[in-house]
């Protein structure tokens, strides 16, 4: 048994003590998520393990319960939800975030958002906050009101069309800042310039992004590192989940399989399981090959 694995067993216990019951537990990218019932509340407990160790959050509308039960620490109000102008960009900004980064099977999806003023007051009622804080099931119902605004886009490059751009490319901070690029240009587009554009970081050096950004004059280009907590950065990252998740379901109507997210042991599973069945030439069909993971199938 993993440290992570106790961790999460920890946790699922003290839970449990509580008078808690674990009702579904799935693979999440860099963890685990459990939904967790007490009588009439349900929460959902996701596990992190990263960089800085093992963490975990709690989300759904008994999440303060849980989380006290577990004994995380009150956050103060409206912590968990994004604000609307937190880095100071001035409105309208826009936000971009991706999904599928880091995830071997599946797509990667770049999304943008465009936030104005007189959507920031919807967006905070719709609850828009940090996409690792949210179910994919909330998430579905959040992108259709998103939609609805029709102030964001998506960019989804399925595996098929991944890899011959990162073979032409040869890096994935340069094929990111390529699609991030496209995908703001489209919403620019669309809608006009904002003051600000701004990206959670992915690269120290934003030379190629701002290349590839190309933003009219008079329009900035700002990178930060938790940038889910501005409201034009969560909606656009719950955008390109939203997109990820249905890149993973589409890939599994066509093969007939699940694929997990992440890269962990269910995956490797999965691509074990898929290499034996349609062999290792339909890989690129699934899945980003220059992973390590394709060497461990």
């Amino acid at each position: 048994m993993t440290q992570f694995d106790s961790y999460c067993d920890r946790l699922l216990a003290r839970a449990e003590a509580a008078g808690w019951e674990t009702r579904a537990r799935r693979t999440i990218p860099y963890g685990r998520q459990f939904e967790l019932a007490r009588g009439q509340a349900v929460a959902m407990l996701n596990c992190y393990q990263g960089k800085k160790g093992l963490s975990f959050v709690t989300g759904g509308k008994a999440a303060a319960d849980l989380g006290a039960d577990l004994g995380a620490k009150p956050a103060p109000k409206h912590a968990d939800a994004a604000q609307a102008d937190p880095f100071g960009l001035g409105l309208p900004h826009a936000g971009g975030d991706e999904s599928g980064k880091g995830d071997y099977f599946g797509p990667l999806c770049v999304a943008a958002w465009l936030l104005e003023e007189g959507h920031v007051e919807k967006l905070r009622a719709l609850g828009i906050t940090d996409s690792k804080k949210l179910t994919d099931t909330g998430m579905e119902k959040l992108a259709g009101q998103l939609d609805k605004l029709g102030r964001g886009h998506v960019v989804t490059v399925m595996p098929r069309e991944y890899n011959g751009l990162y073979a032409r490319t040869g890096n994935l901070n340069t094929l990111l800042s390529r699609l991030h690029g496209q995908c703001m240009g489209a919403l620019i587009r669309k809608h006009g310039a904002p003051r600000a554009v701004l990206i959670d970081q992915f690269a120290r050096d934003s030379t190629e992004l701002r290349d590839a950004m190309n933003l009219p004059a008079g329009t900035k280009l700002v990178t930060r590192t938790g940038a889910e907590a501005d409201l034009a950065v969560a909606a656009a990252s719950v955008l390109a989940r939203v997109a990820f998740v249905a890149g993973l379901k589409e890939l599994g109507h066509e093969f007939g399989m699940e694929f997990p997210p992440g890269a962990g042991e269910p995956v490797l599973r999965a691509g074990r399981e898929f290499r034996r069945t349609f062999g290792a030439g339909q890989l690129p069909a699934v899945a980003k090959v220059h992973f390590k993971t394709t060497g461990q199938l």
